[in-house]
């Protein structure tokens, strides 16, 4: 009995349906020779490599004042500006499957089965709240990422869940609640920071940037990294609390809002100074 080597057979359809669209095509038109044979070098690409991308747009709400951000994540990078100048509040979603060589139609399948909601409600507290949930309902759920862009003209707190990816908040006045079980953080903002924050990663740095005028109870913790600070801005008085090169205890200008920080197999960077956009790199973000 001859076998068949599933391998071949995808190599084969997709030659055979790469010819066929050529002599269907046309010479002109969406189906043009040129956009056909681009159509199917990324049907190829997409189908060897075993990965596709959906760009589902940009979606935009007016709203009044400042606004606070929850995000519930499958997993995707993500990043969060606050940005002055910008009209209207914006959602981008960009759908990512990774599934690798060879597995043919399954990313595109995959992608048939992830979701991803947004709406603006009341509260809690006066503010409203940009609420962004992604879902994924299928095999496999490693593979799929969201990736998430969120641009505001006034942030206020931000509140993120995910499993998997780095995340970056700029520019936000309120609260930061991040953990991210396989990513780093960077939180960059030039408004003083003087309420609670928790910043868990896992497997990335963690980088926190703030001005002059904020306060902490500073509660940090490292495996296999380096705790680095950089003070210029403010007073910074370490506790008596266990401090060790991969734990600190220390105060920033005497404040009692707990700030904790963890990661693993990364680096946790502190500055407090002048210019917190102007220290360190921004990462490349969404």
């Amino acid at each position: 009995m001859t076998s068949v080597n599933p391998r071949s057979c995808l190599f084969t359809s997709i030659i055979v349906s790469g010819l066929l669209a050529l002599l269907l095509g046309g010479c002109t038109g969406p189906n043009s020779t040129e956009r056909v044979i681009g159509s199917t070098t990324n049907s190829f690409r997409a189908s060897v490599q075993g990965s596709a991308t959906v760009d589902d747009g940009v979606v935009q709400y007016r709203t009044q004042g400042a606004i606070n951000i929850e995000i519930d994540s499958i997993g995707g990078n993500i990043k969060v500006v606050g940005n002055p100048d910008a009209t209207v509040t914006t959602v981008e979603v960009v759908r990512e499957a990774s599934h690798g060589y060879l597995r043919g139609s399954e990313p595109y399948e995959a992608l048939a089965l992830t979701d991803w909601s947004s709406e603006i409600t009341p509260g809690p507290g006066p503010l409203e709240t940009l609420r962004v949930r992604t879902a994924y309902d299928g095999p496999e759920a490693w593979y799929l990422q969201t990736h998430i862009r969120i641009e505001t003209p006034d942030l206020s707190g931000v509140t993120v869940r995910t499993p998997r990816g780095s995340v970056e908040i700029i520019n936000n006045s309120g609260r930061v609640d991040v953990q991210t079980e396989e990513g780093g953080i960077l939180v960059a903002t030039t408004h003083p920071q003087l309420e609670d924050n928790v910043l868990i990663g896992n497997e990335g740095d963690i980088d926190y940037r703030i001005p002059a005028g904020s306060t902490g109870d500073f509660d940090i913790a490292v495996i296999d990294g380096d705790i680095k600070t950089r003070i210029t801005a403010g007073q910074w008085r370490y506790l008596n609390r266990g401090n060790s090169p991969d734990v600190v205890n220390a105060t920033l200008n005497s404040g009692s809002n707990p700030v904790v920080i963890r990661t693993t197999e990364g680096d946790i960077r502190i500055a407090v100074v002048k210019n917190p956009h102007g220290y360190g790199p921004i990462r490349s973000g969404v």
